[in-house]
């Protein structure tokens, strides 16, 4: 089976849905920062290994955040369990006040370090300027997705934003895409998900009865057959000529 074309895959579509972290935003970096500030704020001792202990933070090799996603764990105990793998990873002790001085010197970083992708605004002026809704659909929680909007002024841009504190549980779980089309008020075979995760925002999206585009910035390619595209511009390049001449023609 091949790919659909991304102008069939956006063709009558009425609203999009996209991912947050790694898809509008710069997540991996914005955490890699913070928990480069954190990681010396527990152990600066170990000061040339504070980066490569937040890379790691970030990369989560024992899956504590797909846990949380699902509703196994609950956020709190997500962020515990990265931070206590990351000590064992590195012959760590986990010190008294460990974890409040994490989020002490995490919170503030990482509000700091939030970065738009810069294909996003093209992507939003496309889809406002011809009508077309876009919300979020995220698997973090309310508060680090309100700091991050908040951080870019982009609190008023959305009208909904779905987190795992909607439903109790997120992506990929066919209900909280389909709690997103409810709240668009869209049908969801006319709903388009764009995200950065193949199975989170493509597989799970279609499997729920979505239309699906990966953003595959690094250009990784997979075996799946599914529609992508290396950066939203490609996306804001097919509404424009859906709707009509350019912007910049108008």
């Amino acid at each position: 089976m091949s790919p659909v074309p991304l102008p069939a895959a956006l063709a009558g579509a009425h609203a999009l849905l996209l991912d947050v972290d790694d898809t509008i935003v710069d997540t991996q970096e914005a955490m890699v920062v913070a928990g480069t500030e954190a990681a010396a704020a527990i152990w600066p001792h170990r000061a040339a290994e504070h980066r490569v202990m937040a890379q790691r933070y970030y990369d989560d090799p024992e899956r504590w955040f797909p846990r949380y996603a699902s509703g196994d764990v609950a956020f709190e105990a997500m962020r515990a369990g990265r931070l206590t793998e990351v000590a064992t990873a590195f012959g760590l002790e986990i010190p008294s006040g460990a974890h409040r001085a994490f989020e002490e010197a995490y919170a503030p970083a990482f509000r700091g370090a939030q970065r738009l992708f810069p294909d996003v605004p093209d992507l939003l002026a496309a889809a406002e300027g011809e009508g077309l809704p876009v919300a979020l659909l995220t698997n973090s929680a309310h508060a680090p997705t309100r700091v991050k909007l908040e951080a870019l002024d982009l609190v008023e841009r959305f009208d909904v934003v779905v987190t795992t504190d909607t439903l109790g549980f997120g992506k990929p779980d066919p209900r909280v895409y389909l709690e997103a089309c409810r709240l668009l008020a869209a049908e969801p075979g006319r709903v388009v998900c764009i995200g950065d995760n193949v199975e989170w925002d493509v597989l799970g999206a279609e499997a729920a009865g979505l239309r699906a585009v990966w953003l595959d910035r690094a250009g990784r390619g997979t075996t799946h057959p599914v529609t992508s595209v290396r950066g939203l511009d490609e996306v804001a390049a097919v509404l424009d000529r859906r709707f009509g001449p350019p912007r910049t023609d108008r």
